[in-house]
């Protein structure tokens, strides 16, 4: 199945089923898979490297 059609059928259930936007993000919670999107990939490297430049200036 393409990302595509799986983004299509994600907001098909959720159009029906406003719950199922609260189970997805549960699911991806609980097994530590991000989102496919790009902004989320770039907001977490910008988090990791924050946390490394704070370990490494409180380290000094």
């Amino acid at each position: 199945m393409a990302e595509r059609e799986r983004e299509n059928l994600k907001a098909k259930e959720q159009r029906y089923n406003p719950g199922g936007a609260l189970n997805s993000a549960e699911a991806q919670a609980r097994t530590g898979a991000p989102s496919s999107g790009c902004l989320i990939n770039i907001g977490s490297l910008v988090i990791i490297i924050v946390i490394i430049l704070l370990v490494r200036a409180c380290s000094n």
